[in-house]
């Protein structure tokens, strides 16, 4: 019997890991359900917020899914499968991973008789759509092109005629795919998960929408062969990560944060980590530009700094956040 795969993709901080702790809670709590994380960077932020939530992870770190690790990418998922006997695996791509290669090595010769591939969910930050389409449309659009749901979040914070531009906007990229617009604090997990893997009827509103979603496998698709490497994310992006006992105040993380959209440091595009307070507590925060979000995190054997973006001056970083140089 073939494992059914979910791959969750979206560009960097758009809740790709938000989106799987729901699903979590609210629908596979109690499956037998393994996390293939994948982190662009050495440093693995996002496998270790899973693992709280009680479920298998296993993480791929210091390259890209789909560029250099498709070998290990194989090897992990038939050790997984051969290991666990999982209900299903759900993917968690690098944020400048592309959804078009992951689906081909998902398709490849050595994983296509094992693998049932269910949903392709691609999460897209409403309030930075444009932004990153502009600036880095190799990668931002083609995991819109590839996917067939699209979930938008932060829809709440932008009005009811820019959701309906940007709606616009992605469906010339992708005619076919469900679009969730809805705030997920209002939607059950089921919903969206109904939605992905093409149940009709869910929403009666957008019935005709659903109705013409793209099979899971595109003719345009690779699916065999030599992968694409033309857009290979590690030219393109830089990352700065580091392990460090270094304790902070919740202010002062947060100054240290938001002093990065002076882009002193190069243009930040995304910052994740998990610290110690001066008070003995931790706590796991998420960066992107115009935003920062802190919240408690359970103790871990050290901390953990993660900054994405391009032209990074890792020496001014180091300097910036107090780490030894």
């Amino acid at each position: 019997m073939r494992t059914k795969v979910d791959i969750i993709s979206g560009f960097l901080g758009a809740g790709k890991t938000t989106l799987i702790k729901k699903f979590i809670k609210e629908e596979f709590s109690g499956h037998n359900l393994v996390i293939l994380e994948n982190e662009f960077g050495e440093i693995g932020i996002d496998g270790s917020i899973l693992q709280n939530t009680g479920v298998k992870v296993r993480e791929i770190t210091s390259g890209c899914i789909c560029c250099s690790l498709t070998g290990d990418f194989s090897g992990a998922i038939e050790e997984i499968i051969s290991t666990y006997r999982p209900d299903r695996i759900i993917i968690e791509p690098s944020g400048v991973g592309k959804l078009s290669e992951i689906k081909a090595v998902c398709k490849g010769e050595k994983l296509r008789e094992i693998l049932d591939l269910t949903m392709l969910i691609t999460v897209i930050d409403a309030c930075r759509y444009r932004l990153y389409s502009m600036n880095f449309g190799e990668f931002f659009d083609d995991q819109i092109k590839h996917a067939t749901t699209l979930v938008l979040s932060r829809t709440q914070e932008i009005d009811a005629i820019d959701l309906e531009l940007l709606v616009g906007s992605i469906r010339r990229s992708n005619p076919a795919a469900a679009i969730i617009t809805t705030p997920w604090e209002s939607l059950a997990a089921g919903r969206i998960i109904a939605a992905a893997e093409g149940k009709r009827l869910l929403f009666p509103e957008q019935a005709a929408g659903l109705q013409s979603i793209l099979p899971l496998y595109q003719k345009d698709c690779c699916c065999e062969g030599d992968l694409p490497h033309a857009g290979d994310a590690s030219g393109t992006f830089d990352v700065w990560g580091v392990e460090t006992p270094l304790v902070f105040t919740p202010e002062e993380l947060a100054a240290r944060l938001n002093a990065l959209e002076e882009k002193r440091f190069g243009m930040v595009l995304r910052g994740k980590g998990i610290v110690q307070t001066r008070e003995g507590n931790w706590v796991q925060f998420d960066y992107v530009p115009g935003e920062c979000g802190m919240q408690p995190s359970p103790a871990e054997y050290t901390g953990r700094l993660c900054i994405i973006g391009k032209d990074l001056d890792r020496t001014g970083l180091c300097r910036h956040f107090g780490i030894t140089v």
